[in-house]
């Protein structure tokens, strides 16, 4: 696919002769094949499933990530080219890290209505916040003025802000797709105070929140997957809809 700034865009299809579809996004460094192992509980589940190479990842043109903001706009037009090909009659999307911010953001976009749900694993409030907590633990330098100098940067490179764009918490406050929000208890790279923040700024009708004790950043799944998969599919079920 082309996205709207002209990359060439990459997918896996992993077609399952299903109309619902769950579209699986990857976090920052990573991949479509990344999310290989949770494609596999979807496939078992009956699902048709969809990876995205994000801008900048994998086979997908992009020589830099926008951490959410531009991605959001991707992930749109993938869901309606997904919908005009395939027919797609539920569609899931299921994000980790990056990838779950990208779905939060993408939830606040005038989607299609076979949009049915939405699952973030361990996403961040904001860009910005997440830039103020990362400084001073992973590089040992305060935030400013620094981020401000990188802002400026960043709006004159690439076209968006750190500063002021990829706020999900903004996103998640305009949405009326249901959410499930998943954070490790033990998350030192995006702060597990996030996900109450997260949570309790989401407007949606139906929303949940699963806390998994012991598990650092992405980890939640791998640390108690049973639990994990039986809220995912427990909260996704409720929004299926069936012939």
């Amino acid at each position: 696919m082309i996205s709207d700034d002209g990359l060439c865009l990459h997918g896996i299809i992993i077609d399952n002769n299903s109309d619902n579809w769950a579209v699986l996004v990857h976090g920052y460094d990573s991949e479509a094949t990344g999310m290989l192992g949770f494609a596999q509980k979807y496939f078992e589940k009956g699902f048709s499933v969809f990876l995205p190479d994000c801008r900048g990842f994998g086979s997908s043109g992009g020589n830099e990530t926008s951490m959410g903001h531009f991605e959001k706009r991707d992930l749109v037009k993938w869901i309606e080219t997904l919908s005009e090909k395939t027919g797609a009659k539920n569609i899931i999307l299921h994000g980790i890290s990056m990838g779950a911010a990208t779905v939060m953001l993408t939830a606040a976009e005038d989607l299609p209505d076979n949009v049915r749900a939405a699952v973030e694993d361990c996403g961040y409030t904001s860009v910005k916040e997440e830039y103020e907590y990362q400084m001073p633990h992973i590089a040992h330098l305060p935030p400013y003025p620094l981020l401000w100098a990188v802002d400026i940067i960043t709006r004159i490179k690439c076209g968006w802000s750190i500063l002021k764009d990829a706020d999900c918490i903004s996103a998640v406050k305009h949405t009326g797709i249901p959410i499930c929000f998943i954070h490790g208890e033990e998350d030192k790279f995006v702060p597990y105070r996030m996900h109450k923040s997260l949570y309790d700024a989401c407007t949606s009708k139906d929303k949940e929140m699963l806390t998994v004790k012991g598990a650092d950043h992405t980890e939640a799944c791998g640390k108690d997957p049973e639990k994990y998969w039986k809220t995912v599919f427990g909260f996704i079920e409720k929004h299926i809809v069936e012939e």
